[in-house]
């Protein structure tokens, strides 16, 4: 197994699904992109709006789960966003729909799923009687 393959192996390891579900979001926003700069109708704008849609229709199947933990209220409201998703893909498909209102839809929720700076806790000015500065201390403390 080549370092590359294993660097993928271990991010989809400890990857967490908000993570994966942001990266995925990211990499459909680019085939969008792509897809709006290119010519209506070939593969590549075709491929592009199905791959969204058919991540939005995997959002719905999981939000409409059992064992989804988010809140109620924000399930159906999420739900509500993937159903017009749908709807939209098959107007801009048609050539009345608006690619960029799809784009924008995922990157708000991107901004919903990104990473959110953690506050670190204060440390002690000064170590610990009989501990050298630094002694002991990693960035993920």
């Amino acid at each position: 197994m080549s370092g590359y393959q294993a660097y993928g192996r271990a991010q989809n390891i400890v990857e967490n699904p908000r993570s994966t579900e942001y990266r995925l979001l990211a990499q459909v926003c680019g085939a969008l992109t792509r897809a709006r700069d290119s010519k209506r109708g070939t593969s590549e704008f075709i491929d592009a709006l199905l791959w969204n849609k058919k991540v939005w229709d995997a959002f719905i199947i999981d939000l409409s789960s059992d064992g989804n933990r988010l809140p109620i209220e924000l399930r159906a409201q999420i739900i509500g966003i993937g159903l017009w998703v749908g709807r939209e893909t098959i107007q801009v498909l048609d050539g009345t729909g608006d690619i960029d209102a799809l784009l924008n839809v995922n990157k708000t929720i991107m901004e919903g799923l990104a990473p959110q700076p953690t506050q670190m806790a204060a440390k002690p000015a000064t170590p610990p009687p009989g501990r050298p500065v630094g002694a002991g201390l990693s960035v993920s403390s």
